[in-house]
């Protein structure tokens, strides 16, 4: 007869697990000390099991990750002559952790049968962006070799841990109305290093001094420009809701708006000013419709208020900065020399520099990142050639006319899903909602892309975190449907699939 007893389970003995352990131990020990980047790896195995095991915990460390963490990580942002493509700094470490961890959890909310994206066109719309990134990188490999392949890994990792943040903040937000104000406080627990940064660079007097002249608060930004931008979405919001309260809380508001203007203008960026206005003069007109003419005019008037006091403050400073507007021909030559960076003059140079360069592969463009490999003008403080400083100058270059279509098209189209889903938010709510559509109108149009948002990372986590807390809703219980478009204020403007 056939043995019936049951199979023997061979397990190993404590000693010799003991062995493999020691001996894992020691292999890993070595590679480290081989290659040093080489012991990032047992940690991110860790906490791929940890993110396994307990998905709602690793949601919220995740969420207060990209909504507070991430702008005190953008000092390390910049890149210097010697520095590869793969340089790891602590950005760096965040942008892949944050894109290791999100395609865990989406491979785990798959397997329970829960959603991936909240809203199809959401997701459609960034098929725009992912499909332009995608021809850079293409461009990249087949002009350039390895290092366009390098240089493209590094920009496809970077846009798809912002598309990852994303999608964190839209799952950990989800069936949660309570999460709408505790997120939002993340992002403003999230100001506090750069804002207190801030304040102790213009009393001791050590910020950014490489603009002759001025000391340039920067926080914990790599550059003054970013710090400003940064800014802008949270001085949007405090005017918008200043037409919706009454009392102390207006007068918080008032000031919190007037302080935030002021910092932005210590940073001496006309980038982030020209933001600033832009998204100024747009917020009224986006909720036009919404509020009706008399809410409308009661906003014009906190937004010309919050102007006029910012600006008889800070009109010294704004007419110094814009006085060194010039074109000369010592201009011109300091501008081709690298010597001038925060020069209009400068900025038409390499603009032109650059677009004529791009001619060369007009349709699909250089590659992803090849900006600042293959631009002429130099940097003397990084010794990288400089970056387009400019979005649709940075895409037609990279990606061609192609390109420049497809993140118009991402630019547009996100910009009108989130004015119709703020157009659908109760008016507690509403405020924010029109602030990150003016916001992201601001920073990718109405200044013609100079901001370069498209390389602001911590900006991106930012305005990112911002659009999906804006689908959290008192009454969403998760139906499946998209948006659809009859559908009144009082009903739920979301859900998922």
């Amino acid at each position: 007869m056939p043995d019936q007893s049951p199979a023997r389970v061979t397990t190993m003995s404590s000693p010799a697990r003991s062995i493999a352990w020691g001996a894992a131990l020691i292999v890993v020990a070595g590679l480290t000390a081989v290659w040093p980047d080489f012991a990032l790896l047992p940690v991110a195995v860790v906490a791929v099991l940890a993110v396994w095991r307990f998905p709602d915990r690793a949601l919220e460390i995740l969420c207060v990750g990209v909504l507070a963490v991430r702008p005190s990580l953008d000092i390390f942002s910049e890149r210097r002559f010697g520095l590869g493509p793969f340089a790891l700094n602590p950005s760096v470490i965040f942008g892949a952790s944050i894109l290791l961890l999100a395609m865990v959890l989406a491979v785990r909310r798959v397997q329970r049968g829960e959603f991936i994206w909240v809203d199809r066109r959401l997701r459609n719309i960034h098929f725009w962006l992912i499909g332009c990134y995608a021809l850079a990188c293409y461009s990249g490999v087949r002009w350039y070799g390895t290092v366009g392949a390098g240089e493209g890994i590094r920009e496809a990792v970077r846009i798809l841990s912002l598309i990852a943040g994303l999608l964190v903040v839209l799952w950990w937000a989800a069936d949660h109305p309570d999460r709408f104000r505790r997120g939002w406080n993340y992002l403003i627990i999230g100001t506090i290093p750069p804002i207190v940064v801030a304040l102790w660079q213009l009393v001791s007097g050590t910020g950014y001094l490489e603009t002759e002249g001025f000391n340039r608060l920067m926080g914990t930004f790599s550059h003054p420009n970013s710090l400003g931008q940064y800014l802008v979405p949270f001085v949007l919001l405090s005017v918008g809701r200043l037409t919706g309260t009454r009392g102390w809380p207006r007068i918080i508001l008032f000031a919190v708006s007037v302080g935030l203007t002021l910092l932005i203008a210590l940073t001496y960026s006309r980038t982030a000013l020209f933001t600033l206005i832009a998204g100024l003069v747009a917020l009224p007109l986006l909720q036009l419709r919404y509020l009706g003419w008399r809410a409308i005019q009661r906003l014009a008037l906190s937004f010309l208020a919050v102007l006029l006091f910012c600006w008889m403050i800070v009109l010294p400073m704004v007419r110094q900065r814009f006085a060194n507007i010039s074109i000369s021909t010592q201009v011109i030559e300091a501008a081709r020399e690298g010597q001038s960076e925060n020069s209009f003059t400068w900025r038409l140079i390499n603009w032109g520099t650059l677009i004529s360069l791009g001619r060369e592969h007009a349709i699909a463009g250089h590659g992803a990142g090849m900006t600042t490999v293959l631009n002429p003008l130099v940097s003397q403080d990084s010794g990288l050639p400089f970056n387009a400083h400019d979005d649709f100058v940075r895409f037609f270059f990279e990606a061609g006319i192609l390109g420049v279509i497809a993140y118009t098209m991402y630019g547009v189209l996100l910009c009108w899903w989130t004015l119709r889903l703020a157009r659908r938010l109760q008016y507690n709510r509403a405020a924010a909602g029109f602030a990150v559509v003016a916001g992201l109108m601001a920073e990718i149009f109405l200044t013609l892309g100079t901001t370069e948002l498209s390389l602001n990372t911590a900006i991106l986590f930012e305005l990112n975190g911002m659009l999906a807390l804006l689908t959290v809703e008192p009454d969403f219980h998760g139906a499946r449907e998209e948006i659809p478009v009859e559908v009144p204020v009082a009903e739920p403007a979301l859900s998922g699939y």
